[in-house]
């Protein structure tokens, strides 16, 4: 079913700033993001995946979703799959972005199975819009599932039921999402003591394999790495007792040279 809306007339520049027919429904302004936007940001964040623990500090769902959405097939990791026990699952942005959706969506009342139905219905009658669920926006009141078009005159009806008051928009949750990643994968900086010197030590997460990979930039190739931050550190350190020794060496040998 689909509803014919008009765009509002105090906010006629904002594409998604638009009045619904619906008696008493309007949907508000909300941040759009273009398609061509959603690719470069897409390039920039799949450098690397994400793990399932980073994914789920990320949206804040929890390990038993994760698997249940991989194993019914909602939402699979498209970077790694999990092939096997002690296999590991790797995410892409994008699947981060179709995670919060549905996560948005479940927080606002809309059962599991009627997002089912809606997926199930973008990915069989606009199979041009690759993954439905992080390029479109979506409306809800936690019943009722829409989605809005690029036709800014055509709501498409998801699931039949109920009224439209709220609307969720996969714009915003792009940009907060780039900003919690980009937040988790800073570098951290600390120090270690070798003899009465202190060095330098970047710690960067590594969100796809998990654990931490430490480096002392004043030392070239002094890196390391461990499964906590303060295995980490201690790993650069003793990288770093054993490069300072061979520089060491190195120097000796030149002087004597």
């Amino acid at each position: 079913m689909a509803f014919s809306i008009s765009r509002a007339s105090s906010c006629e520049s904002t594409p998604a700033c638009r009045k619904s027919s619906l008696p008493g429904v309007a949907l508000g302004c909300e941040a759009w993001l273009p398609r061509d936007d959603m690719r470069v940001i897409s390039r920039s964040m799949s450098a690397s995946g994400f793990n399932v623990r980073t994914v789920e500090r990320v949206t804040g769902l929890t390990h038993r979703q994760l698997v249940h959405w991989d194993n019914t097939g909602l939402i699979r990791p498209s970077v790694r799959a999990a092939r096997g026990r002690g296999s590991r699952r790797v995410y892409s942005f994008e699947d981060l972005i179709e995670l919060r959706v549905v996560a948005g969506l479940r927080d606002k009342g809309v059962t599991l199975q009627a997002v089912r139905k809606a997926v199930l219905y973008l990915r069989r009658h606009h199979a041009e819009v690759a993954r439905p669920l992080a390029r479109l926006t979506f409306v809800t009141d936690g019943k009722r599932l829409f989605s809005l078009t690029e036709d800014a005159r055509v709501v498409i009806d998801l699931t039949a039921l109920g009224q439209v008051v709220i609307a969720v928009s996969v714009g915003q949750l792009v940009d907060k999402l780039r900003a919690q990643v980009e937040a988790l994968a800073a570098p951290r900086e600390t120090s270690v003591r070798v003899g009465r010197t202190s060095y330098r030590v970047l710690v960067t997460p590594d969100l796809e394999d998990g654990g931490y990979v430490a480096e002392v930039p004043e030392c070239p190739g002094c890196i390391s790495q461990g499964d906590t931050l303060a295995e980490a550190r201690a790993n650069v350190r003793e990288a770093l007792v054993g490069w300072l020794a061979v520089e060491e060496g190195t120097a000796g040998a030149r002087a004597h040279g």
